[in-house]
């Protein structure tokens, strides 16, 4: 590593948690977004900063490898850095580990620097590049991001949600942690309490606003890793979002 990103210790908090007493797939990714928002503070990018300059960083793609989730009390490290930019995008990566300092989770994710008016992608500054850039290799190399164009499986459950005031963030969109959160809720029972989450892909292809209507459709697989939920989210015919999340 030529510099060292950012890295913070937390406790699991009960708010964090589910029935099974671990912290739950939306909170996990809470924390990674608020991570990578502090890690900006730190370097001067703080939220004020980038509505002051009509800018923002918009999440499309995540992809999680964990090995474990984390437990009510527990305290964990949490690290991140980005380790590659081009343009107007940005790969940030995440690690986390217990306090034995076995690894919790591999993570990388993709930015898009957007401008907050226009609603387009626009340059990185280059001084803002060089600012954030550690020269750290990925936490999760070769990762291209690659999801499915079409759903595969038995369709298990399709429902729609509203975009209400509290789904929305700074940008003015529903946050990213939302769509993780509302797919959660069509995961079967037998699968959420009696398996562990594996693996989590997400990507975003458009961003809802305040009022729109989202079907979300859950289908299931079983794959050699084990039982495999794609979950897709549509405004109309277009699908905004993709989630797929891998149980053992």
């Amino acid at each position: 590593m030529d510099r060292i990103g950012y890295e913070e210790e937390r406790k699991v908090r009960y708010f964090q948690i589910d029935s099974n007493s671990c912290m739950t797939p939306a909170a996990l990714l809470s924390s990674l977004q608020e991570l990578a928002i502090t890690h900006s503070d730190t370097l001067g990018y703080t939220i004020d900063y980038m509505l002051e300059h009509h800018w923002f960083w918009s999440v499309v793609n995540w992809h999680l490898k964990l090995y474990r989730m984390p437990k009510y009390g527990e305290k964990i490290l949490l690290q991140t850095w980005s380790d590659k930019f081009a343009r107007f995008q940005a790969n940030r990566s995440f690690f986390i580990f217990d306090e034995a300092g076995n690894k919790l989770l591999d993570g990388v994710s993709r930015w898009v620097f957007m401008d907050l008016e226009k609603r387009k992608p626009t340059n990185v500054p280059g001084d803002m590049a060089e600012k954030y850039h550690t020269g750290q290799e990925s936490a999760i190399e070769g990762e291209k991001f690659l999801m499915p164009k079409e759903p595969a499986g038995e369709l298990i459950c399709t429902r729609d949600i509203v975009v209400t005031r509290r789904d929305t963030d700074t940008n003015g969109h529903a946050n990213n942690v939302k769509y993780l959160e509302w797919v959660m809720d069509d995961i079967p029972d037998e699968i959420y309490v009696e398996m562990a989450l594996k693996d989590i892909r997400i990507v975003y292809r458009k961003e809802c606003l305040r009022g729109d209507t989202v079907t979300v459709k859950a289908f299931l697989k079983d794959t050699e890793e084990g039982k495999e939920v794609e979950s897709f989210l549509y405004e109309g015919n277009t699908v905004v979002a993709q989630v797929i999340t891998v149980w053992a």
